[in-house]
């Protein structure tokens, strides 16, 4: 899932790179100079190592952060463990499958979180027709 390029699970790890990235109103940046940041609405739901590696952190629920943490190779997050943050350590932890539904998991209660009107303005940017913009929409007034 997470092992170094070239070997047989790298295709697992850029799967879940794409996966990330497939979700609605995704963005990702570079954080803390080496942390790939997934976020909704400006809120971080995953962390990945950008140049490859094996680790990955995302948010859970209380009762799954109890669960995985006690699995070998799981472990709360540093920092944000309090959170119910996790880090997954040990690429064989968890298999793809269910790394891909706890990330969207994350994605879900991060963005059950954010406040009313970033919620609105994402549920407004679905609703829009493609090439519609607000700004484009607005009429000139003559003065």
């Amino acid at each position: 899932m997470y092992r170094s390029p070239g070997s047989p699970s790298s295709v697992g790890r850029r799967s879940l790179l794409a996966f990330c990235r497939s979700l609605p109103h995704v963005t990702e940046d570079i954080k803390w100079g080496a942390d790939l940041c997934f976020s909704i609405g400006g809120k971080i739901f995953a962390i990945c190592d950008p140049k490859g590696g094996r680790r990955c952190s995302f948010k859970t629920t209380v009762g799954a952060f109890d669960v995985l943490t006690r699995r070998p190779g799981i472990k709360p997050a540093p920092y944000v463990g309090r959170y119910h943050w996790v880090v997954i350590e040990d690429p064989i932890a968890v298999s793809q499958e269910e790394l891909e539904a706890l990330i969207r998991e994350s994605y879900d209660l991060v963005a059950a979180r954010l406040p009313a009107t970033a919620r609105r303005r994402l549920r407004s940017a679905d609703e829009e027709p493609r090439g519609y913009s607000r700004a484009s929409s607005r009429r000139k007034r003559s003065g």
